[in-house]
């Protein structure tokens, strides 16, 4: 007998976008049965009733500020848990000074499973209009592998934030710095661009493959887009080369003007993220939380399957969890999102004011992480 069912569920095949009803069985944490839904299902001591919507592996979330007890910028890990998040990554929030603390405080005991990018900086992003430093006196690659080596398997990524105005006179010296210390230690690096010292292509001309350029369609400064409202050669090129674009909405990085302009070049984000903090989650209308964004990108033209895949297989594969979880299927653990498409009409803003009038939205109804309903819509 099964732990749980969920019963008449429906499943998206990422490879073909087809859609199927099924029953999804669960033991011990892990999926044990997916069976069309016109075949007999197995009982169960549970069973939860999907009446038709769908059953998506749980969101990851790749980009998010969980320091709640140390920055001005965290947010509550397990709020997440409303969005339909099970798994999430802490985007540079700490640095080495500080990092145990946002372990011990913000990352033990939490529901959600927690990745983290260690800043470049060792302050992390303190928040509160406080910009970290990033002298060449300050870092210390030794001292970030001390923290590697103190948490292992929890820090997996460099992020570094090259805003001119954070930035100053230093330019693009600490994000080369960076890569060289992702390159030491064996991690990829994130960038955030908003308001870069440089072009969008001479920044992603200094990442590897893997690394990450973040907040793809900012509109401060210089963005992606060229003189002729297209995008530039070199990020198109470094997209080519393997490097990722992450879109990391929050509340100031993100404009219509250029995503549609870039979309209309073919230039889709490989994940999709909230950049999260407590100044945007459910409060704003600029992001609100992972699903209002994945529902923008469905209303810009992103297809349903690279949405899901976005937040489900892509980060899970970056993450190195792709074996288990990322998956609806037999052998995955149960980390499950059950989410209806919700009707109507629906805003979504971006950071210059602009609003776009959709029509569909993704809602979560349940989380479940390893089988275990840990948050469901009140009814």
């Amino acid at each position: 007998m099964l732990d749980i069912l969920i019963d008449r569920v429906k499943l998206l095949d990422l490879a073909s976008g087809e859609e199927k009803l099924c029953g999804v069985g669960i033991e011990k944490g892990m999926i044990t049965a997916v069976l069309p839904a016109e075949t007999p299902q197995p009982q169960a001591r549970k069973v939860i009733f999907g009446n038709g919507s769908y059953l998506f592996p749980g969101f990851i979330d790749f980009h998010t500020h969980l320091f709640q007890h140390g920055s001005g910028f965290g947010l509550d890990a397990d709020r997440l848990l409303t969005a339909g998040v099970t798994t999430t990554v802490d985007m540079g929030t700490a640095g080495y000074a500080n990092y145990p603390a946002f372990h011990q405080c913000d990352v033990v005991g939490k529901t959600v499973r927690i990745k983290s990018y260690l800043n470049l900086s060792p302050v992390g992003q303190p928040g509160k209009g406080i910009n970290e430093p990033l002298e060449q006196k300050v870092l210390d690659v030794g001292a970030m592998e001390k923290i590697l080596d103190q948490y292992p398997g929890e820090v997996v990524g460099i992020k570094i934030r090259t805003s001119a105005n954070i930035v100053g006179e230093l330019g693009l010296d600490p994000l080369k710095k960076a890569v060289d210390f992702g390159e030491k230690l064996g991690l990829p690096v994130c960038v955030h661009t908003t308001n870069p010292p440089a072009s969008a292509s001479a920044v992603a001309e200094i990442l590897r493959p893997g690394d990450i350029y973040c907040h793809l369609y900012h509109s401060v400064g210089r963005t992606i887009l060229d003189s002729n409202g297209h995008v530039e050669k070199g990020v198109l090129e470094a997209r080519k080369r393997g490097v990722l674009f992450d879109l990391g909405n929050g509340k100031m990085n993100f404009n219509f003007a250029v995503a549609e302009a870039a979309i209309q070049d073919g230039l889709f984000p490989d994940f999709i993220s909230s950049d999260a903090t407590p100044a945007t989650f459910h409060k704003s209308e600029l992001m609100w939380d992972l699903p209002r964004c994945m529902s923008k990108l469905l209303y810009l033209g992103m297809p349903l399957k690279e949405v899901v895949r976005s937040v489900t297989e892509t980060p899970a594969k970056v993450l190195g969890l792709d074996h288990r979880i990322g998956k609806v299927a037999e052998g995955y653990e149960a980390d499950l999102t059950l989410c209806r498409m919700g009707k109507g009409e629906i805003i979504f803003g971006d950071s210059s004011g602009e609003n776009r009038k959709g029509s569909q939205w993704l809602e979560p109804e349940k989380t479940l992480i390893a089988g275990r309903v840990v948050w469901e819509k009140e009814i």
